[in-house]
């Protein structure tokens, strides 16, 4: 009985530890430090036209907020991040590898905008 409960312990334990790696690497937490609501979210995979959806889950993304982003069957690493503002104004990051970064900041001041990563 100690050896079959100890067998599930240990089967729960590697199922738990398997399971980030079962995210696509190119799942990444967004955290909008731009100074603005963003109103909508668009990611595409880089040279690619097509904007596809807003993958924004929530109405709103206020200033100082955070979503994580998740990807299902897709193995490109660089993709265009394109936010717009509830005036339809836009703003679009280029060519982020997301394959090599778990953390997307994105910035705005006076000067433009730019994308931090962790």
């Amino acid at each position: 009985m100690r050896v079959r409960f100890l067998c599930v312990v240990v089967g729960v334990v590697i199922a738990g530890l398997s399971a980030p790696c079962e995210a696509g690497t190119q799942d990444f937490l967004l955290v909008n430090e731009t100074g603005i609501e963003i109103y909508s979210l668009f990611i595409s995979e880089t040279n690619n036209d097509d904007w596809e959806e807003d993958v924004l889950d929530q109405d709103v993304l206020p200033h100082g907020s955070r979503i994580t982003i998740s990807f299902s069957g897709r193995s490109a690493c660089f993709w265009d991040i394109l936010v717009t503002d509830d005036e339809g104004g836009n703003v679009t990051w280029n060519g982020l590898n997301l394959c090599t970064v778990s953390t997307v900041i994105l910035r705005c001041n006076d000067e433009g905008c730019w994308a931090d990563y962790e």
